[in-house]
């Protein structure tokens, strides 16, 4: 599995090199993407926290999600 950094150095390499033609640029923005959604996937399961706690016989289950 790719880290954050893996991520990130790759959409710094598509911002430095930018594409010389049309299709070059549907290609690159499309990747672009792809990596911003597996970036958002990572962070998210990355910055999760749950916590389950039991009271008596009410069960609370709470999750939070930091970015």
């Amino acid at each position: 599995m790719r880290t954050r950094e893996d991520i990130l150095a790759e959409l710094a390499e598509l911002k430095a090199n930018p594409p010389r033609s049309y299709s070059g640029s549907m290609y690159k923005t499309a990747k672009k993407h792809a990596l911003l959604n597996e970036l958002a996937n990572i962070e998210s399961d990355y910055n999760t926290l749950s916590d389950s706690n039991q009271f008596e016989h009410l069960k609370i289950n709470i999750t939070i999600t930091t970015k």
